[in-house]
């Protein structure tokens, strides 16, 4: 894995489905930090795990992204650990 230059801290909501589980892939082989938020605990579970085995770093947080309380936590979680957030990717 190449790290890159300014490695970003990059959340992705909605992570569980669809395009979120190849773009947390990618993103973290490509040397950013995943902060994948998504409702399915077993999903990100196992999604966190393969992005770690594979050596990326990567998180998950329980979040249903309809509800908007939860983005809000959702976000400031991230920035409370990281200090920045710097990508959003909503795929919901």
């Amino acid at each position: 894995m190449n790290a890159p230059l300014h490695r970003k801290v990059i959340l992705i909501a909605g992570a569980s489905r669809g395009s979120g589980p190849a773009t947390a892939r990618q993103l973290a082989e490509q040397g950013h930090h995943v902060v994948l938020g998504g409702r399915r605990s077993s999903r990100m579970q196992g999604l966190v795990s393969d992005i770690r085995k594979a050596g990326g770093s990567a998180e998950w947080y329980a979040l249903d992204v309809n509800q908007p309380a939860e983005m809000r936590e959702f976000l400031a979680f991230a920035e409370d650990v990281h200090k920045r957030i710097d990508v959003v990717i909503n795929n919901a």
